[in-house]
C-alpha cells in the first residue's frame, strides 16, 4: 500500500476478529523505530502483551479509568485486548522522548494499516498509568507513551472507507501569524 492511501485509509479501529501473527507485528514495530526522534537518542522500547494473565490485568486497569465516564462505555474497550494484541510503547525519562513516542505510535498506525491491520491507541494516566507500568515491569525511569492495539479489524477488509467530515483543506494554515492565511 502506498503512503498516501495508508494515511487515507487509516481508522482508529474499536473492533478486532483476531491477534496479527508475530511477522506483521515485528513489520509494524520496526516501522516505529524509523520515526522522526530527538537527538537519534531511540528511546524506545517495545512490549508485547500476550500473556492472557497480563493482557486481563492491564485491560482491567484500563477499564477502570475508563468507567469513570460509565462501565458501558467502558468495557467495549477493555474486550478490545482480548482478540488484538497489545504493544505498549515505553520511553526513557528524557527531552523530547514523549514526542518521539508519539512519532513512533504514528509510524506504527500506518504500517498497521498497510499490513491490512486495525489499530486503536489506549492512553493510560494517573494512578492507572503507575499501575500498568508496574504490571509491566517498568524502572522508575521509564515510562508508557501508548499502549497501541493492534488486530484483524472486525468487518476487514472493507468495500468503502467511510468518509470522515474534515474541516475545508488549508482552514487550518495560516502564514507569520495566526489568523493569516497562507
Amino acid at each position: 500500500m502506498e503512503l498516501y492511501e495508508a494515511m487515507d485509509k487509516r481508522r482508529t479501529i474499536r473492533g478486532f476478529m483476531k491477534a496479527p501473527g508475530d511477522e506483521a507485528l515485528r513489520k509494524i514495530i520496526m516501522a516505529g523505530t524509523k520515526c522522526m526522534n530527538a537527538g537519534n537518542r531511540q528511546p524506545w522500547e517495545f512490549i508485547i502483551i500476550d500473556d492472557p494473565e497480563l493482557v486481563d490485568k492491564v485491560s482491567e486497569e484500563k477499564f477502570k479509568l475508563n468507567a469513570v465516564g460509565g462501565e458501558a462505555l467502558a468495557r467495549p474497550q477493555k474486550t478490545l485486548y482480548q482478540k488484538a494484541r497489545a504493544v505498549a510503547l515505553c520511553y526513557k525519562d528524557g527531552p523530547g522522548h514523549l514526542w518521539t513516542m508519539w512519532a513512533c505510535a504514528q509510524n506504527m498506525a500506518l504500517a498497521a494499516t498497510a499490513e491490512g491491520l486495525g489499530v486503536v491507541p489506549s492512553t493510560f494516566w494517573d494512578e492507572g498509568l503507575k499501575k500498568a507500568e508496574k504490571l509491566l515491569g517498568l524502572p522508575p525511569d521509564y515510562h508508557i507513551a501508548v499502549v497501541l492495539v493492534i488486530g484483524v479489524q472486525k468487518g476487514y477488509p472493507r468495500v468503502e472507507t467511510p468518509q470522515i467530515k474534515r474541516r475545508p483543506e488549508y482552514s487550518w494554515l495560516h502564514r507569520n501569524k495566526f489568523g493569516t492565511p497562507a
